[in-house]
């Protein structure tokens, strides 16, 4: 199913990108037609309203391409990794979330991990680039590349709790219940080797 949706996805953004580049009336209609079915197809197999689906998918501002998500990975000195509490499911993730427009990577991940998690951070170095859908998230609307960061802890400042609830630090054998659409365990598996020594980064793909 997952691939299935995936393949509707990618059909959708490339009829969503003849929309701007064509100038045959015939083609323009052709391309909305092909949208427009993808969008349904889609409606029928993710449940989702078929408006919500179109303010998702339909940009209609050029060529589309993947949207970003950013994450920091936050060790202490005990080895243990930051987690915060998400308030929209009530599971765990990496601090992080969609880059803003006029932010670099680095700055994302300062900005998540003070709001989210009341603590100040240093960028250090890229760990991990990866297209979400060669990884075990549930099927997204969007199609996401997730940038990983590791991060210097520096301080504490005030958390604002917009998004998160809690915050901790975990050791690898003491994982709390993950949010899927974040961060799988494979992923915190991979931070962990990166984090000994075992694996070398950046990971990609």
């Amino acid at each position: 199913m997952n691939k299935t949706i995936e393949y509707i996805k990618q059909i959708q953004s490339i009829a969503e990108t003849g929309l701007h580049y064509s100038k045959n009336p015939f083609e323009l209609n052709r391309n909305i037609d092909i949208s427009n079915i993808c969008i349904e197809l889609l409606e029928k197999l993710t449940d989702i309203n078929k408006e919500e689906i179109k303010l998702h998918l339909e940009e209609r501002n050029g060529y589309k391409t993947p949207k970003v998500d950013i994450r920091a990975v936050v060790f202490n000195d005990e080895g243990k990794l930051l987690f915060v509490k998400e308030k929209i499911d009530g599971k765990w993730s990496l601090p992080g979330g969609w880059a803003d427009i006029g932010f670099t990577p680095s700055e994302m991940a300062i900005k998540e991990t003070r709001e989210e998690a009341g603590l100040i951070v240093e960028p250090t170095q890229l760990l991990a680039v990866m297209d979400k859908k060669c990884h075990d998230h549930p099927s997204d609307l969007y199609y996401i590349y997730k940038i990983f960061l590791e991060c210097e802890l520096i301080g504490e400042c005030e958390m604002d709790g917009l998004e998160t609830s809690d915050k901790g630090f975990f050791s690898e054998d003491e994982i709390p219940e993950l949010s899927g659409p974040r961060n799988t365990p494979e992923q915190i598996s991979m931070l962990f080797d990166f984090n000994k020594g075992i694996k070398t980064p950046p990971y990609f793909d």
